[in-house]
């Protein structure tokens, strides 16, 4: 504590000490000076400046105030070479801000707890085997497979769960919920349509959250019979009611049947998927509310063990272990399957088995779907920052040999090389950290812009990346760490401890010092580094364009142009069987009647959207088919002026027309339908049955269409698909999306269409307002994704290696200003002198593009799955790229070689 009061003391009084100082070494010297001569004396006595710095090291902070010393000097340094200072600054806050932007990504997704407390506690409960078990009789929810486990899915019979929750000696809580991805939900008159979530009563408990005001769904909530209840998120409370405490106690009306508000959740809390906030939960029990037929919905969602459709999560009872918890739930689930086996048939065959997943980090559904492109987009990242430290590392190269004069004089006049390593290091420190900050700019617009990327249309992705703490961490290592990685050799070279030539060199001495140019140097590596790097960024970029560029060739099928689509759901809206058509039929007029649209229609579905709607066929006189091979078909429920919207061609007999909404059933089939079920018939006449192999054959087939993509651009095979007249099927009709048909920008007439749909019904609201165009596009959003980001990589990546192809070059040519006029008095001609130079980046960028061209064809597997119908091996992409390196090389090395062959022979002569 004395030796910290003494420092800082000093820092108050550091003239008088100065003076103190002086004072006392004049003294010493007048001392020695008594007995010899002044200079035997000074010399004696020892370097002054030196004896003063060791004194000044004893009473203040030296390593503080050598540090201030660097930073001033690199500032000056920085000034003194604004050229050089904004090249390196662009170079690096592109990096670094590009870096930052895909780990804001990755943070939120792949590695932020989810916000509730010990989030380590939980898990997440899943079943899986080999293939469909035979107890699971359907699934409402989501399934993959993997190579450790088969095929996966979270979804559980709720008898499972209510099974599992009252067992009070298994080792876990147990908590269930359901996502409900549309509800109507109307506040104040002004209605939208939400994501929300069905929840058991232990959810908010099990998770451990607690309300901001009023109070969370409970057990006694969550019963059949149970007042309708809901609870809102802390934002949405926010938004929609501006944090009025009267918000407790209201009600809402959701898919037209009032709820009463009881709380708002935790500040923070957005539920267990980072991606899929739910602004409105509500028990469980009242997803029967919705259903035309309660009873039947709720013996169908409650008591059947065989229907698979609510997901799980589980908290740890203190001290059980994730292995003991999975072993003992395992066994109880087993039972439970086992005893809902209904033959003998699936009590022999293979049962689901339950396994365990850690649940801190929420569900994965967005870590499947975004963990590979984002370590993908990050490795892209990662090799941008690199040739940025090549580029600049390369350019410090050529300043230390510039400098080491200046290094040599000052190594001589005491300066240790550390002392000297460490001037250096701080300047190129100074250099990464104004790009890392200018960087966080550029990392706001691009988390900006890939969540743009990322959300499908009419929607947004709630994920929450940001600039956090952690990013920030995160930010300030990596331009810490490129400062130093740049910044190292450079000054390692710059301060050789053999200066003694360095102190007598001059331009025209160092002449000799050039005679090895082309020799091997680190310089050379780092631009063949630079060019390899950036041949696989042009590789990746190239198969990424030319996957895009095979999509787009796809043959649809129909006309997407100019289709203005949207979306809305009547039914939620109070309107119900010929209500529910009356409803849309009466906007589609109006639609049709608005200037500017040529004709427009209905679907239950859109084209090429990932979305699937899948019925079992009956064929009269077809073979009776195997029990699990049961004949079936796509089905799309259409206004009869689709086909004539989607411009899709009747090729055999007849499209449907307005009598046809009233008429016996009828139905459009595609040519797939007929290839598959009447192959070399004609089917027009013939009669089919849907939805189940008992069903009578009562639809008559009055035509045949092209055939058309139906669910994206990557199926393999396009199913067979049926087109019927959405008035004949009305039970399950609810939600539809208008197409309508202009003759110019389809989004300029958006305002008016809201007006209608406002006008013919305020509680129903219009969602998924885009263009037919925009749909498709994002089916294949992660190749655009891909072209677009590696393009960009790419061209970036090229652009700094140019810069520092010419840099190096430029400066290596002025520093043999000597040397080419000697070559030039002598007779050497203007040409060789051009190839004298130009010879050198020729032959860098050729090591350097046969380094890439290995480097691509290694690592092209990677990519291999983001890829269609292109082979990550493609030999036109890769020869591509090498023209681009090649022709980019050239145009970097031209000038300076140029320059060089320009130079005066007398003037450089003279140069000094």
């Amino acid at each position: 504590m004395t030796e910290l009061l003494r420092r800082l003391r000093f820092l108050f009084r550091r003239g008088a000490f100065e003076r103190e100082l002086e004072e006392e070494m004049q003294h010493h010297l007048a001392l020695k000076s008594e007995h010899s001569s002044r200079a035997e004396a000074a010399r004696q006595f020892g370097n002054i400046a030196l004896l003063k710095e060791n004194s000044r090291g004893m009473w203040t902070f030296t390593f503080l105030e050598q540090l201030a010393q660097d930073l001033r000097y690199g500032l000056r340094a920085m000034l003194a070479n604004k050229l050089f200072t904004g090249m390196a600054v662009l170079s690096l806050a592109l990096g670094i801000g590009a870096n930052t932007a895909i780990y804001s990504f990755m943070d939120a997704i792949l590695m932020s707890r989810l916000p509730v407390p010990h989030p380590e506690d939980l898990v997440i409960l899943h079943w899986s085997n080999r293939d469909r078990a035979p107890v699971v009789h359907g699934i409402n929810g989501s399934a993959w497979r993997d190579e450790k486990h088969g095929r996966i899915s979270p979804n559980f019979p709720h008898a499972a769960y209510e099974r599992l929750r009252e067992n009070r000696s298994l080792p876990a809580t147990v908590f269930a919920y359901a996502r409900a991805y549309e509800l109507n939900v109307v506040v104040r008159r002004q209605a939208e349509v939400l994501k929300g979530m069905y929840v058991s009563g232990g959810y908010y408990s099990g998770l451990g959250v607690t309300p901001a005001i009023g109070r969370l769904i409970a057990d006694e909530d969550d019963r059949a019979g149970a007042p309708a209840v809901a609870v809102l998120s802390y934002q949405f409370w926010q938004s929609r009611f501006g944090s009025r405490p009267d918000a407790i106690g209201s009600q809402v009306l959701i898919n037209n049947t009032p709820f009463t508000v009881i709380g708002v959740s935790a500040p923070g809390f957005f539920g267990v998927s980072a991606g899929h906030e739910a602004p409105v939960s509500i028990p469980l029990h009242a997803m029967p509310l919705f259903a035309p037929d309660r009873e039947m919905e709720a013996r169908y969602r409650f008591l059947d063990q065989n229907f698979y459709w609510v997901e799980m999560m589980g908290r740890l009872r203190p001290g059980a272990t994730l292995p003991a918890a999975e072993a003992v739930l395992r066994t109880a689930f087993h039972r439970f399957a086992l005893a809902s086996a209904t033959s003998e048939n699936e009590r022999t065959g293979e049962m689901p088995s339950l396994w365990l997943q850690e649940g801190r980090l929420g569900i994965d559904s967005l870590r499947r779907q975004y963990g590979k492109p984002l370590f993908v987009l990050m490795t892209m990242v990662g090799l941008i920052l690199a040739i940025a430290c090549a580029n600049i590392a390369n350019l410090l190269l050529s300043r230390a040999s510039a400098r080491r004069r200046e290094m040599a004089v000052r190594m001589s006049l005491g300066a240790g090389r550390w002392r000297v390593i460490r001037q250096l290091l701080t300047e190129s420190i100074l250099l990464s950290c104004t790009g890392g900050v200018l960087g966080l700019i550029v990392a706001v617009w691009g988390i900006r812009s890939i969540l743009w990327l990322l959300s499908p249309p009419g929607d947004e992705l709630t994920l929450h990346a940001g600039l956090n703490w952690t990013v920030l961490a995160f930010t300030l290592a990596l331009a810490l760490g490129t400062g130093v990685i740049f910044g190292l050799a450079p000054a390692l070279q710059a301060t050789g401890r053999d200066f003694t030539p360095a102190l007598k060199e001059t331009r025209s001495s160092a002449v000799s010092g050039h005679r090895k140019r082309f020799a091997p140097g680190l310089g050379h590596v780092l631009i063949i580094s630079q060019v390899a790097l950036s041949l696989v960024l042009a590789v990746a970029a190239g198969l990424f364009v030319r996957t895009l560029s095979r999509l787009n060739a796809i043959e649809l099928g129909f006309n997407r142009d100019n289709i203005l689509v949207f979306t809305l759901n009547a039914n939620q809206g109070g309107y119900k069987g010929e209500a529910l058509a009356a409803f849309y039929s009466r906007l589609t007029a109006r639609f049709r009647a608005i200037p500017g649209v040529q004709a427009a229609a209905l679907s239950d579905m859109l084209l090429v959207s990932y979305h699937w709607n899948d019925t079992t066929v009956t064929i009269p006189g077809a073979p009776a088919p195997a029990p699990d091979k049961k004949p079936n078909t796509a089905l799309i429920r259409v206004d009869p002026g689709f086909l004539a919207v989607m411009q899709i061609p009747v090729l055999v007999g007849r499209d449907l027309d307005a009598r046809d909404l009233r008429s016996p059933r009828v139905a459009v089939v595609t040519e797939q339908f007929v290839k598959k079920y009447f192959p070399g018939q004609n089917p027009v006449g013939r009669r089919i049955g849907l939805h189940d192999t008992k069903a009578p054959a009562d639809i008559q087939i009055i035509g045949v269409a092209k055939t058309t993509r139906y669910n994206s651009l990557k199926e393999e095979e396009t199913p067979p698909l049926v087109y019927i007249p959405y008035s004949q099927d009305m039970a399950d009709l609810g939600r539809v999306t208008f197409e309508l048909r202009t003759g110019t920008n389809p989004l300029k007439i958006s305002g008016i269409v809201r007006g209608i749909v406002h006008d013919a019904s305020p509680t129903v609201p219009i969602t998924g307002m885009t263009t037919q165009s925009a749909v498709i596009d994002q089916t294949i959003s992660e190749q655009r994704t891909f072209a677009n980001l590696c393009t960009g990589f790419a061209a970036l990546a090229l652009l700094i290696a140019c810069v520092g192809l010419y840099g190096t070059m430029a400066y290596s040519v002025a520093r043999r200003t000597n040397e080419i006029g000697i070559r030039m008095a002598l007779g050497a001609a203007r040409g060789g002198i051009v190839w004298m130079v130009f010879s050198q980046v020729t032959v860098l960028a050729a090591i350097g593009i046969a380094i890439g061209l290995g480097i691509a064809w290694q690592t092209g597997h990677f990519v291999a799955s983001f890829l269609y119908e292109v082979k990550p091996t493609d030999s036109l992409v890769m020869a591509g790229a090498a023209l681009a390196l090649i022709t980019a090389a050239a145009v970097a090395g031209f000038g300076p070689a140029w320059r060089a062959s320009r130079v005066d022979p007398m003037a450089a002569l003279r140069h000094e």
